[in-house]
């Protein structure tokens, strides 16, 4: 959750407890040569010997072997590996299939050169998924999600080919039933873990609990028993994996199915060219045992023991021992040894880019050398006096998502001693800006620009301030950090062809402020976008902090307003615009009350739309149960949202939700709709109800207004855990990307050393 502190805290154990490291690096290098021994034994002289045949007799069966058909084989067994990158792209959307097919190989080829080295492969694929932007949350569901379905595949595979057996009328022996009944008692016990963890939060809770409690028993024992938060840690894992599953299972199922089916075939086919006329169903039988055996992590990549397993299988369905014994070392040296090479070579074509990238910027001090970053230490734009511009199209007093979240980033940017600055357009209600708030025409902006060391544009859907500017900053080279704060989706899919043919091309970092929002933007952009989110102060919101009195302007046009007896107080801050849709909020509110009439309303918040929405209530007699409070201070929303009972936002295309992030560390259940912003810290049945419609959050109010209890659990799980878009977090996070911003400015060359004049903006 925090990657900083968890890097350092991990170096200081790692420095004070771990093994000396020549030790260390003696006992893995003795691992490695007696795992290879083992695996060279077991297929040099354990295998002929088992069979019954010499390597002599075998090896001639290869010779025989075309060009053409080689590529054939080639050609199915890279069909293969791209078939599985769907499984990869559905367990991390972000993904792109290039990307997939890169974390396949290289991890593959870690996994079949190091005994154990399936950790080493996980772990060679979280680099390079952090270098492509994925947090280690998602990569942690990844690795869950892929594996999970690898080895459910795998051990499902025996009881398929031993159903496949029976339907063909070929007797089965008792080796075989033996391990498929042990396959699919392995494949049960997995269900079991994994079903409860993703469907069921007390599931997730009880995994977790209990996994903790048998770690923690021989911590007791030494005297260093400590809480390790397993229960909490499963609990954000499993909300990120059940809406993986929800959205991706069949498309994982597909392709994992269709990885085993061209692995199949290309076994078949190897037996097909060594004179083994097998009929499918024991190829099949065959090929289930060998994908079971590489589950035992004995060997490197099971070599030695799924060989034996797969020649042994064929032998007792009748197999001809040199036939299948050449068939079988072909087909293994395609999923095993051409691996190595191949994968070897991604991983150092990966090593290459990743060395060429850092070669453009000078490591000495990619902000230092900005134009007027003479005072910046290398590599850190968070050195006091740093001179940050933060661009925005929109700001105070308006009030809105990117209004409040600049005003306070540049705060806490200058509170840590940054030079934060905010460059706006002029407007004429800005008589009590600050003196570090800017409102300057697009030609002044473009002058002001040239002083600063980072330039933070934040745009929404049509910002053409923003942009004119970020191309300007791009083109003079500065580090220039783009945070995209809207979902680019529905009317927003014009400026995809834009940004199609001009964007994806400036040198400058992209992010956004939620996982949805980024989905949807790095659709159109076609590169990679991190994830910046939106922040609160998390311990001004959090339940427990000291309450502050109901204000008299907020007092209820009504006493019937107020929560009383067994009354429900609903909650939504807002602006009052279409896109906020607080028309149909009130649709949904009066079919709310249709299913439980012990609901009130209250909107807080003020806009154009105010006076129809007061024309809505009063004509359809709601006077009583909805109010609206009018724009109100934050101390004045903080003592609306403790009145409260709990909190809703009904706009499908919220990009964040500071405001629903807000009433979740106040300690209400949110009902928000899915596949929003609001789904980077509200997990459905965990922290509120994720719902896909206007009708699903009208029953969904009405069932949290009269049960208790569920919403009780919600409640509590949001006072007790709170998220971490907090401004610690998320100023760090900030400042990594600032990093980002400074590579992507450098073009492989040296920065000029005295200030450049920036270019003319477009349309200045």
């Amino acid at each position: 959750m925090f990657p900083a502190r968890t890097e350092s805290y991990v170096a200081k154990v790692s420095t004070s407890s771990a093994p000396h490291p020549g030790r260390a690096g003696l006992g893995r290098g003795l691992r490695f040569v007696a795992s290879w021994a083992i695996a060279a034994a077991l297929v040099a002289a354990g295998l002929p010997k088992l069979v019954g045949v010499t390597w002599h007799s075998v090896l001639p069966a290869f010779a025989q072997l075309r060009w053409s058909t080689a590529l054939g084989l080639v050609a199915v067994w890279f069909a293969g590996l791209l078939v599985h990158t769907f499984v990869l792209t559905a367990a991390a959307p972000r993904l792109s299939h290039r990307r997939a097919l890169t974390l396949n190989l290289t991890g593959s080829a870690v996994s079949n050169v190091v005994p154990l080295g399936g950790a080493a492969g996980v772990e060679l694929n979280r680099r390079m998924m952090k270098s492509w932007g994925l947090d280690a949350r998602t990569f942690t569901g990844f690795t869950f999600l892929t594996n999970l379905w690898d080895v459910g595949a795998k051990l499902l595979l025996p009881v398929v080919a031993l159903v496949a057996l029976a339907h063909a009328g070929i007797a089965v022996s008792p080796s075989l039933r033996t391990f498929s009944l042990i396959s699919a008692g392995a494949f049960v016990c997995v269900c079991a873990v994994a079903a409860p963890l993703l469907l069921s939060p007390r599931g997730a809770s009880m995994i977790g609990g209990t996994v903790e409690w048998v770690v923690r028993a021989p911590l007791r024992v030494i005297g260093r028993d400590r809480d390790l938060a397993l229960a909490q840690h499963l609990l954000e894992i499993r909300s990120d994996c059940a809406r993986l599953v929800a959205r991706g299972w069949l498309r994982m199922s597909l392709g994992i199915g269709g990885y085993l089916a061209l692995q199949a075939v290309l076994l078949g086919w190897c037996l097909h060219l060594t004179g083994v006329g097998a009929s499918w169903p024991v190829i099949l039988a065959g090929f289930a045992v060998e994908r079971a055996l590489t589950v035992l992590p004995l060997t490197p990549g099971g070599i030695g023991i799924a060989d034996i397993g797969l020649v042994g299988m064929l032998l007792a369905l009748g197999g001809d021992p040199t036939a299948v014994t050449a068939g079988a070392v072909l087909y293994r040296a395609f999923v095993f040894a051409v691996e190595i090479p191949v994968g070897g070579g991604a991983l150092a074509l990966w090593v290459l880019v990743r060395r060429r990238a850092s070669r453009r910027q000078p490591t000495a001090a990619p902000i230092a050398t900005l134009p007027g970053a003479h005072r910046a230490t290398p590599r850190d734009p968070a050195q006091p006096g740093t001179r940050i511009a933060h661009v925005t199209d929109v700001f105070l007093p308006r009030l809105g998502g990117i209004e409040t979240h600049v005003d306070d980033l540049a705060r806490h940017q200058r509170a840590r001693g940054l030079d934060a600055r905010v460059i706006t357009p002029p407007a004429s209600d800005a008589s009590e800006d600050p003196a570090w708030v800017r409102r300057l025409s697009v030609r002044q902006a473009t002058r002001e620009l040239a002083e600063c060391d980072v330039v933070h544009v934040h745009l929404s859907v049509l910002s053409p301030y923003g942009l004119r500017l970020a191309r300007a900053a791009a083109g003079a080279e500065i580090a220039t950090l783009i945070t995209v704060h809207s979902m680019w989706t529905g009317a927003a899919t014009v400026l995809r062809f834009a940004a199609r043919a001009s964007l994806r091309r400036w040198p400058v970092a992209w992010s956004a402020v939620s996982t949805a929002a980024a989905t949807s933007f790095e659709s159109a952009l076609r590169r990679s976008v991190a994830v910046l989110p939106n922040a609160i102060e998390v311990s001004d919101w959090r339940y427990g902090a000291p309450r502050p009195p109901l204000p008299s302007s907020a007092a209820p046009a009504a006493p019937a307003a107020r929560v009383s007896g067994s009354h429900t107080t609903v909650v939504s801050v807002m602006r009052l615009m279409p896109r906020k849709r607080p028309m149909p909020l009130l649709r949904i509110f009066r079919a709310a009350r249709r299913l439980n009439p012990d609901v009130d309303l209250v909107i807080v918040g003020d806009g154009p739309l105010r006076r129809r929405l007061e024309r809505y209530v009063a004509r359809h007699r709601l006077d009583g149960v909805v109010r609206f409070t009018g724009r109100l201070s934050r101390k004045q929303v903080l003592a609306e949202l403790r009145a409260a009972t709990l909190y809703v936002s009904p706009a499908p295309k919220e990009s964040f939700g500071l405001a629903a992030l807000e009433a979740r560390c106040t300690g209400l259940p949110v009902v928000a709709r899915r596949r929003s912003g609001i789904e980077e810290f509200v997990s459905d049945r965990v922290g509120g109800l994720l719902i896909d419609s206007d009708a699903q959050m009208a029953v969904a109010i009405a069932d949290l207004a009269k049960d208790a209890r569920l919403r009780t659990r919600l409640a509590e799980h949001n006072r007790r855990v709170p998220p971490r878009q907090d401004w610690t977090w998320v100023l760090d996070r900030t400042t990594e990307l600032y990093h980002e911003a400074a590579l992507a400015a450098g073009h492989g060359r040296e920065p000029r050393p005295a200030a450049r004049a920036l270019p003319r903006a477009a349309g200045a």
